[in-house]
């Protein structure tokens, strides 16, 4: 009896500590395994007194230059970029409302680095995206024209957008963005951190992170009395792996106003998701943060930036009520491949969530190495999230894939808005992307940003150029060529395309360009024009003449030198400034670059509007005063100037001085800066 007693003890040990193994390492995230899709069963009562709505929230979605060259078909002459959400879309198309951090634009540029082809908007509503979030420094590198642009493509094929508007007038009357789904009623703000703000995107709005201007926007949002209202942050240091203290307090400060949810975005790696304990109105409540989704779509084949999550939230509303809940909420993870080996001598981009791939139910042929990755960014996800959220797991395969797609491709309509259909034929062509070429012994290619103006036109008849560059801490030779087609970079690797109009040339020339006597300053010339052959034959012509004559100096008295020398700077100085003048481009800008003679310094010239000039420094509330939003001050002379705007050109200056500032502010007047020296006019 005494032995059956202790056998049947040791047994219940040996089970505990079994069981307890089991559930520690079951610690790590609790799964949550879903269907795809739901039959629900037929001739069973149901009670409706509840209502549910379904949302996504992935991170930053990017598409970069080499984004573009892989999703380019050479043969079909257009661009695809089904692959991108080919393995992520069944599970985005299941979300009501799927929200996405936009980390490009669409401004019919493909030379432009912020730009992407229209195609790819498609791509993003197919996939069941249909809220982006446009508060973010890439936002901030584009200029008005393409914001105004993006903005009207993304309503064409109906998706929700926030976070940057073209004036304040558009921003107050769209803003905070309030989406009716479903009896839902939810609002959306949106906001980034920018340290230094490009000039290009000073005349539009880009929501900057401001507890002044937070606390209006939730209280506008709370006006139109929402269900539920979620904050969206662009924030952080790049590969930035935990919160620091300004984003705790951000999120504190917006629990208190009224967010119910608050997510993040930008350090491009995923961060821990964490309960806040506040305060609202004397009660005390808990809410959730997701400091960082990490990418949807990686910018990069950096296997740390590869990683993110996706927020599965389901929303719970009484309908008698009117009370509303978060029913039940998870996180996906998922990892952006980059596939090598499916087609010899292609690259494709696949977000995939890692559990499929861990469970070999997509992409059972994936490299070894590549698998590990996805399994990897799903156990680093999960130690992040493990505390906090459970991982939602959909019965993805092969087979309902490909079906969804097809569906897709049939319907020409994303499966959570089938009623608004857009048709792939009916986007204009955007041009064959163009891609900088590796110079000799260095990995990077210097960006398209670098290497070509904004302005559209492309001159295929462009000189042959000599400029020095400096790439990975070596000085290589490189050669300005006529444009290369797509097929043929390749077979040049010592060639980039370039056009006449590029800011790069303009360099290269420059510095050329130099005057014996003067050591390493060069004289100025970094026009940015648009095709105008015959000036550019002016200005090459006055800097030929200046070098000719710098080499019969040899000889001749210092004093006789040094007014040839001032004298040929200021014929090259005034040809340059008249060539400017006479080269505005179609978009309106005036904006040339002029190096100095003593500075290698390069500055603008812009227009600005003085109405103010006291003595102490006084804050101004642009809160009341809304038509100030932007104001600088600048001291001179001892007083402290209130400045407004910086405008290309005088004209577009004029028109906003007379129309908003004049009226309110009879003794104001422009003015006109080179950097930030005041010019007489």
């Amino acid at each position: 009896m005494i032995r059956k007693v202790l056998i049947v003890f040791i047994l219940v040990v040996n089970f505990q500590i079994l069981f307890s193994q089991i559930d520690s390492n079951s610690n790590l995230i609790k799964l949550r395994q879903r269907l795809v899709h739901i039959k629900h069963e037929e001739g069973k009562e149901t009670v409706d007194s509840f209502r549910f709505l379904h949302l996504m929230i992935g991170g930053n979605v990017y598409q970069t230059e080499k984004h573009l060259k892989y999703a380019y078909d050479e043969t079909a002459k257009k661009y695809d970029f089904r692959n991108e959400f080919k393995y992520i879309q069944p599970i985005l198309n299941l979300g009501d409302i799927s929200i996405v951090n936009l980390k490009t634009s669409f401004g019919n540029n493909v030379k432009n680095m912020f730009s992407s082809p229209d195609e790819f908007a498609l791509a993003l509503k197919y996939a069941g995206i249909n809220v982006l979030m446009h508060a973010n420094i890439h936002t901030a590198n584009i200029s008005k024209a393409m914001l105004k642009r993006t903005r009207d493509l993304v309503n064409v094929y109906d998706m929700y957008h926030t976070g940057a508007f073209t004036d304040n007038m558009q921003r107050n009357g769209n803003y905070p963005l309030i989406i009716n789904q479903k009896g839902f009623r939810i609002a959306i703000i949106n906001y980034t951190r920018i340290t230094n703000r490009p000039s290009i995107s000073r005349d539009f709005v880009v929501n900057e992170i401001d507890k002044s201007v937070m606390e209006r926007d939730m209280r506008m949002a709370q006006i139109q009395k929402p269900d539920f209202i979620i904050a969206y942050f662009d924030w952080g240091a790049n590969n930035q792996d935990a919160p620091n203290y300004m984003q705790m307090d951000i999120v504190q400060y917006a629990f208190q106003l009224g967010a119910n949810f608050v997510v993040g975005t930008n350090p491009n790696t995923p961060m821990r998701i964490d309960y806040v304990n506040y305060s609202r109105n004397g009660i005390m409540k808990q809410g959730i943060v997701a400091y960082s989704l990490g990418n949807l779509v990686a910018s990069n084949d950096e296997v740390q930036n590869r990683r993110g999550y996706v927020i599965d939230l389901e929303l719970k509303k009484n309908n008698y009520t009117s009370e509303t809940d978060i029913n039940d909420w998870g996180a996906i993870p998922v990892y952006t491949y980059y596939d090598t080996t499916s087609t010899h001598g292609s690259t494709k981009i696949f977000s995939v969530p890692c559990a499929n791939v861990e469970s070999g139910d997509i992409f059972p042929k994936i490299p070894y190495i590549e698998k590990r990755r996805a399994v990897n960014c799903a156990y680093e996800v999960r130690k992040l999230l493990g505390a906090t959220a459970d991982e939602i797991q959909y019965n993805l395969t092969e087979l309902a894939v490909n079906n969804v797609q097809e569906t897709i491709d049939l319907t020409s309509a994303s499966l959570n808005n089938k009623f608004s259909q857009k048709r792939a034929s009916e986007i204009e062509p955007t041009d064959a992307p163009v891609l900088p070429i590796t110079a000799i012994g260095s990995n990077n290619p210097p960006s398209l940003a670098v290497l070509y103006d904004e302005q559209p036109n492309v001159d295929p008849q462009s000189e042959k150029t000599m400029s020095k560059s400096k790439t990975s801490g070596q000085e290589t030779l490189l050669t300005t060529a006529q444009k290369v087609e797509p097929t043929d970079l390749n077979r040049a690797p010592n060639h980039y395309p370039q056009s006449d109009d590029s800011a790069s040339r303009n360099k290269s020339v420059a510095c050329e360009n130099k005057v014996d006597g003067i050591g390493n300053n060069n004289i100025g010339k970094d026009i940015s024009t648009k095709g105008s052959s015959s000036t550019e034959r002016s200005v090459n012509k006055t800097s030929s003449q200046t070098n000719i004559s710098t080499k019969k100096e040899e000889g001749k008295r210092p004093e006789q030198k040094e007014r040839e020398r001032e004298t040929a700077i200021e014929i090259n100085h005034k040809t340059e400034v008249e060539a400017a003048k006479s080269n505005k481009s179609e978009t309106g800008s005036e904006l040339q670059k002029v190096i100095g003679v003593n500075s290698q310094v390069v500055f603008d010239t812009i227009y600005r509007i003085q109405f103010y000039a006291l003595k102490k420094f006084i804050p101004l509330d642009t809160n009341y005063y809304t038509h100030l939003k932007g104001y600088e001050v600048m001291e001179e002379a001892g007083l402290f100037k209130y400045l407004l705007g910086s405008f290309k050109t005088k004209q577009e200056c004029d028109l906003y001085w007379k129309t908003q500032i004049q009226p309110r502010y009879k003794q104001s007047f422009v003015i006109k800066y080179t950097g930030n020296k005041r010019l007489p006019e």
